[in-house]
C-alpha cells in the first residue's frame, strides 16, 4: 500500500471519529426522535411547569395539539393538562417527550391520539435509502438541524398567522379557519375491513403503554373527530388491541351528534381537523368522560400557587367561559 494511500485511509479514520464525537454533542441525551427540533421544543416548553403539577399528558400529532385544550378543560372541569403534540408526530417521538416528561410529572391519565398509530413510527427515514444508510453511520446528518431552530419561537415557524404561541396555552394550536367538510355523513362506513398498525408503530404503542403502567399511569386512546383520516378499519384495529391489552379508548367519530359538531362551521381544514369552534364541542365532550371515568380532581378552587397560575393565565387567555 502506497504512503498515500495510508494517508487517506488515516485522514477518513480520523474523519469519522470526528464527526462522531460532533453527533455525539448535536445529539439529544436520554432520548432518540425522527423530528429533532419539535421534540426538544416540547421538552423545553414544559420545563416551565411545576414538577407533578399536571394530571394529564396528551401525546400524538396534529391531530392532538389541534384539538385538545388544557385551558378549556380547566376552565370547565377543573384538571391540569399539557398537550405533547406536534404537527405529523410519530409514536417513537410522542415516546421520547413522554419518557422525559415522566421524569418530572406524574399525570394521573395519558391521552394518546389514535391517528398517530397510523403513521410512520421510525426515527430515521427509511423512504430514502441513502438518507437512512448515511443518518445510521453519521448521526450528525440526522441531527444537523438541531441548533438552527430549536429556539425559535412558536409563532415564527407557524404556517398561518392563526396559530396562537403555543407554549402559552399548554401545547393547544389555536386555529379559527373555516373550510366546510362536504363529504358523507357517513365516512365511518367507508372503509370497514381492520386496518393493521405497522409492526413498528404498534411496537412502539406497546412500549409507551408499558412506559405508563410501569409508572402506574392509565392510558387512554382517543380518536378525535377526522372525517379525511379516520375510518371504521382503523377503529377496528384499535379498539381490538386496546380491549386485549386493558386500554381504554375513545372514538369520537362515532359520538358527533353527541359532541354536536357541524362540519359546516367546525372544520378547520375540509375534514382532516376541527377548528376552534370545534375544539370547543370536542372538550366539553371529552372533558366530562375522562374526569369521570379517571375521578380527576376539581383543582379551580384550590388554594395553591398551581391553580392560582392557572385561573390568571385562563383569565388572561380570555378565550373561554363566554370571554371571546
Amino acid at each position: 500500500m502506497s504512503n498515500k494511500s495510508k494517508k487517506l485511509i488515516q485522514f477518513l479514520i480520523v474523519l469519522c471519529l470526528l464527526l462522531a464525537g460532533v453527533s455525539w454533542l448535536a445529539g439529544p441525551k436520554g432520548y432518540k426522535a425522527y423530528d429533532i427540533v419539535a421534540v426538544r421544543r416540547k421538552v423545553n416548553a414544559m420545563k416551565s411547569e411545576p414538577d407533578n403539577s399536571l394530571d394529564v399528558l396528551f401525546v400524538g400529532d396534529s391531530e392532538s395539539c389541534d384539538v385538545y385544550s388544557p385551558f378549556q378543560l380547566w376552565g370547565e372541569y377543573g384538571f391540569t393538562s399539557y398537550n405533547t403534540g406536534s404537527a405529523a408526530q410519530r409514536i417513537s417521538d410522542g415516546y421520547a417527550i413522554l419518557k422525559q416528561e415522566l421524569q418530572h410529572q406524574s399525570p394521573k391519565l395519558v391521552v394518546i391520539e389514535a391517528n398517530t398509530l397510523f403513521r410512520d413510527w421510525d426515527i430515521y427515514n427509511k423512504g430514502y435509502p441513502g438518507e437512512y444508510i448515511t443518518e445510521r453511520i453519521i448521526p450528525l446528518t440526522h441531527y444537523h438541524s438541531f441548533y438552527k431552530v430549536m429556539e425559535l419561537p412558536e409563532w415564527f415557524i407557524a404556517q398561518t398567522g392563526q396559530l396562537q404561541n403555543a407554549n402559552q396555552m399548554k401545547g393547544f394550536w389555536l386555529r379559527k379557519t373555516s373550510r366546510p367538510y362536504t363529504g358523507s355523513a357517513a365516512y365511518m362506513e367507508r372503509e370497514t375491513k381492520k386496518q393493521s398498525m405497522a409492526e413498528g408503530t404498534k411496537s412502539y404503542f406497546e412500549k409507551t403503554v408499558q412506559l405508563c403502567k410501569d409508572n402506574n399511569i392509565p392510558v387512554l386512546v382517543v380518536a378525535s373527530p377526522s372525517p379525511k383520516n379516520w375510518t371504521e378499519g382503523r377503529y377496528l384495529a384499535i379498539s381490538e388491541w386496546c380491549s386485549q391489552n386493558d386500554v381504554g379508548f375513545i372514538d369520537l367519530n362515532h359520538y358527533i351528534d353527541e359532541i354536536g359538531l357541524d362540519w359546516s362551521k367546525d372544520s378547520l381544514d375540509y375534514g382532516d381537523h376541527v377548528n376552534f369552534d370545534g375544539t370547543l364541542k370536542v372538550n366539553t365532550y371529552l372533558g366530562q368522560k375522562i374526569q369521570s371515568l379517571y375521578n380527576l380532581p376539581d383543582r379551580r378552587k384550590e388554594n395553591s400557587s398551581i391553580s392560582d397560575s392557572w385561573n390568571e393565565q385562563y383569565q388572561k387567555l380570555g378565550i373561554y367561559g363566554g370571554n371571546s
